[in-house]
């Protein structure tokens, strides 16, 4: 979690200068009086975490405006971060502080301390005092009382704004009403966990010889770092699709991407393209879960796809594209684990529970024929009451076989 996150829910402090968290510098307040200190100052990591950002102080005019950023290991800040423990400065100058702030207003003394959530670095709280003023053990004991409390606040502010801007780039990114060709219909759903969103996506998309572009993929990972590679994957994946036809070179393509710039990520997807009358489909798999395929007077089943290695692992790994038939009047359901995983329990292993929700799922869906109402059946059946612990993204394909003018996709997000 970081400032540029929080920045987002900024608002006016004291000074008329921004405060990335409102309230903040009423606590600094409450600081800077229970330490007898003239300054109160926090300090938050950036993105980056390698540089510290001003978020709210009281007793220097116009800190936020003219700080500066702060590099761990440089300046006072930069050095209590990097030491993750209470430092004690008798001695302000441009040797020992990089604010200048802090030398135009004549501190002449300070006191800092780490705020951490639990072996999490989030910034720095510190004081000053505008006389040569050595701190005792009592006063780094308080101090570090008070970044206690702030980390816990910091925390579960960061959590908030995090999730509020990967949902709001998670569906940003999510198709809502697609012309998608005469001869099939689709619906899609997208449901956040309860807890940290996930890096679940879904994607339609046409390419210009008249082929259609079916993807469902999950980003391993929460929150808006997930968020913002699934981000990437999307668009990287329609780029190749409209240079490569076979869906297993797209997914080649894409993993050597992931592995070179994204090291520290894994993702799961299935890419599949047809052509009208839409009866025939290329799948290539990366570690996800197989369509399920619906056929007329036929029970639902799951294709039979090679499960090729998730990306992220390594660039070289074999990738395959394998024809899927699903005649007139059948249809296709793509869908990520969160729908039918979940925890095992003294009774079930997760592979019986797997199974078990597969076969509700495979249920609810009825012929399809209506694919949004088989997405809110499906998502009732199988999730029902229970509190979505991962993401959870499904999508139905219905074909009708008919070739010609466009029709309308219907894809919504659901925040429940």
């Amino acid at each position: 979690m970081t400032a540029d996150v929080a920045a987002a829910t900024a608002s006016p402090g004291p000074d008329g200068s921004p405060e990335t968290y409102p309230g903040l510098s009423a606590r600094l307040e409450e600081v800077r009086t229970a330490m007898h200190a003239d300054t109160a100052t926090v300090l938050v990591l950036d993105r980056t975490r390698t540089l510290l950002e001003p978020a709210a102080t009281v007793g220097l005019d116009r800190t936020l405006r003219r700080a500066r950023r702060v590099p761990l290991g440089e300046g006072f800040a930069g050095r209590v971060a990097q030491a993750r423990q209470p430092v004690a400065l008798t001695r302000v100058d441009s040797s020992t502080v990089v604010n200048p702030v802090l030398l135009a207003h004549g501190v002449q003394s300070l006191l800092g301390v780490p705020i951490m959530a639990g072996s999490e670095l989030l910034g720095v709280l510190h004081v000053g005092f505008m006389k040569r003023h050595p701190a005792s053990d009592d006063e780094k004991r308080l101090l570090t009382k008070f970044a206690d409390r702030l980390g816990a606040v910091l925390h579960d502010r960061f959590v908030d704004a995090e999730q509020t801007a990967a949902l709001a780039l998670q569906r940003s990114l999510l198709p809502t009403v697609v012309g998608t060709p005469n001869g099939i219909s689709i619906a899609a759903r997208y449901v956040p966990a309860d807890g940290d969103l996930g890096g679940d996506w879904y994607d339609v998309f046409e390419l210009p010889d008249g082929r259609l572009g079916l993807v469902m993929g999950d980003v391993v990972g929460h929150g808006l770092a997930s968020a913002i590679v699934m981000g990437r994957l999307r668009s990287v994946l329609r780029a190749y699709a409209l240079d490569h036809e076979n869906p297993a070179e797209v997914l080649w393509r894409l993993d050597r991407k992931i592995c070179h710039f994204e090291p520290d990520a894994l993702a799961t997807v299935i890419f599949g393209v047809s052509e009208p009358p839409f009866t025939q489909w290329l799948f290539s798999s990366a570690g996800h879960y197989a369509p399920l395929i619906g056929r007329p007077g036929a029970p639902v089943v799951s294709a039979q796809l090679p499960n090729d290695r998730l990306l992220g692992v390594s660039p070289h790994a074999p990738r395959q594209s394998t024809l899927v038939t699903v005649p007139a009047g059948g249809f296709l359901c793509l869908y990520t684990d969160g729908l039918v995983e979940r925890r095992p329990t003294a009774q079930d292993s997760s592979a019986d529970l797997i199974g078990a929700n597969t076969a509700r799922l495979a249920g609810a869906l009825g012929d399809a024929t209506d694919p949004e109402m088989s997405c809110i059946r499906a998502l009732a059946e199988v999730v029902g009451d229970h509190v979505a612990e991962d993401d959870i993204a499904i999508l139905v394909a219905h074909i009708s076989g008919d070739a010609g003018a466009t029709g309308p996709m219907s894809a919504a997000a659901s925040s429940g």
